[in-house]
């Protein structure tokens, strides 16, 4: 996937940003406080917590704290709902280089937190690929995605050594059939030249990057190859609708 050198470049960047440490406190004066500390597995003191949420009410709170790029008022779920909306929308307003941080120390965040680094890359990857420099796109792409799949293995607390990282990119990009996707995307979009390459660099980086959570949601078991079939169809599905609205903008 990567030679030996990039792949250390690569291994030591995202070593180094899985060593920050990051913590959500569930703080105020609303009756939802105690719940949704729970939900989210989060301390009921905002004393050095980097992502805090100030809950003083039913329906909404104010998410603050050095980590947070986007301060504000969010919604809250309905009383006995999952963690999964809540969890997604204060990712969303994270710095990126939390976002790694906060998924290792609560692992309420983990699926949140995967999907924004997998859609970021793929947007990244999309318009590389869209690029007109013939042959300059791939080592860039193929870096992104090296970058994605150790950030995910991070924020399931995965031990990185170099080799661990060696071998799970090689187990990864051998198994999520990048041939199969490419004719699936050739298929739905129907333009050629920088269109086509940007749907084809969008789709590849969000299905490695789903069947890289899927790997590591089940503790490095194989994904079925139904279950990849999916993951590309879906991934070329939603390269489509991306190709379509940046050639709107």
């Amino acid at each position: 996937m990567l030679n030996l050198r990039n792949l250390y470049r690569v291994f030591r960047e995202s070593r180094r940003a899985a060593r920050r440490s990051a913590t959500l406190a569930v703080v105020g004066d609303g009756p939802r406080v105690p719940e949704l500390a729970s939900l989210l597995g989060a301390r009921r003191e905002m004393r050095g917590a980097e992502v805090i949420l100030t809950v003083s009410g039913e329906g909404s709170a104010a998410l603050s704290g050095k980590a947070v790029e986007d301060p504000g008022e969010i919604p809250l779920p309905p009383p006995g709902e999952g963690a999964e909306g809540l969890a997604a929308r204060i990712a969303g307003a994270l710095d990126e280089d939390y976002l790694v941080p906060l998924a290792k120390g609560h692992p309420a965040f983990r699926r949140a937190v995967c999907e924004e680094i997998i859609r970021k890359n793929a947007r990244q990857n999309a318009v590389i690929g869209a690029l007109p420099i013939p042959g300059a796109d791939m080592p860039v792409m193929t870096a992104n995605q090296a970058r994605m799949v150790l950030g995910i293995a991070a924020a399931y607390d995965e031990e990185l050594s170099l080799e661990r990282a060696r071998e799970l990119l090689g187990v990864l990009a051998a198994g999520f059939g990048f041939r199969a996707l490419s004719r699936q995307v050739v298929k739905l979009v129907p333009f050629g030249g920088w269109a086509a390459a940007a749907a084809i660099g969008y789709a590849g980086t969000l299905a490695m990057g789903r069947a890289a959570v899927l790997y590591f949601e089940r503790g490095g078991q194989k994904v079925g190859e139904r279950e990849l079939a999916e993951i590309r169809g879906r991934a070329a599905e939603e390269a489509k609708e991306f190709v379509a609205r940046f050639r709107r903008r």
